[in-house]
C-alpha cells in the first residue's frame, strides 16, 4: 500500500513539474529503496512469527491408530490443553482407550506443554465418546519401569468411561481415580 502511494506521489510530482530527467531517476531510486526496506521488514516479521510458532507448536504425531486429533490450546488463557482423539473405527473400545492413553504419555513429555497445569483428554470411537479424563500436569511422573497408561492415569481424574473401557482397564489392572 505504501509502495502504491509513494509511486503515485512521485508520478504526480513529476507530472506537475513537467521534468522527467534527473528528478525522475531520484524518485525512482527512492521508491526502489522503500520497496526493498518493506520487503526486508516483512521477511524479518515472517521469520520471527515462524520461530515463535515452531517453539510453541503442539505435536500430536505420537498418536497412532487415530483418524484425527484436535487440540484446543488455552495455555495463555488458563494454562489448559484439551485433546479430542478420534480413534480408528476398527478398534475395540478397550484397545482404543489403551492406545490413546499410552500415547498420551509421550504427548505429556513434549516441551511445548511443560507450562500447562491441566490436560483434558477426550477419546472417541465411532463418533461416540468412550472415555474422558483430566490430567494434572504436576502429578505426572516420567518412569520407564511402570506402564505408560498407568502413569498417565495416576495423574488423571476420570470423568467418563463406558463399560467396555472399564472392563478393559480392570483386565489390564489399570487403577484410576473417578471424579
Amino acid at each position: 500500500m505504501k509502495r502504491i502511494f509513494i509511486t503515485l506521489a512521485a508520478f504526480l510530482l513529476l507530472t506537475a513539474c513537467g521534468d522527467t530527467g534527473d528528478e525522475a531517476q531520484v524518485v525512482e531510486k527512492e521508491v526502489s529503496k522503500v520497496e526493498t526496506e518493506e520487503t526486508e521488514e516483512n521477511q524479518e516479521a515472517q521469520d520471527k512469527d515462524s520461530e515463535q510458532l515452531a517453539e510453541t507448536e503442539i505435536d500430536t504425531s505420537m498418536y497412532e491408530y487415530v483418524k484425527n486429533v484436535q487440540v484446543t490450546d488455552a495455555i495463555d488463557i488458563n494454562s489448559y490443553e484439551s485433546l479430542i482423539i478420534e480413534m480408528n473405527d476398527e478398534l475395540t473400545p478397550g484397545m482404543a482407550f489403551q492406545h490413546a492413553t499410552n500415547q498420551t504419555y509421550d504427548f505429556l513429555l513434549q516441551d511445548a506443554i511443560q507450562e500447562v497445569d491441566k490436560v483434558g483428554i477426550n477419546i472417541l470411537l465411532n463418533e461416540q465418546k468412550i472415555a474422558m479424563y483430566e490430567i494434572t500436569r504436576n502429578d505426572f511422573v516420567e518412569n520407564d519401569d511402570k506402564p505408560m497408561a498407568q502413569l498417565v492415569l495416576d495423574a488423571a481424574t476420570v470423568q467418563l468411561m463406558v463399560p467396555e473401557v472399564e472392563q478393559h482397564a480392570e483386565i489390564m489392572e489399570l487403577e484410576y481415580k473417578r471424579q
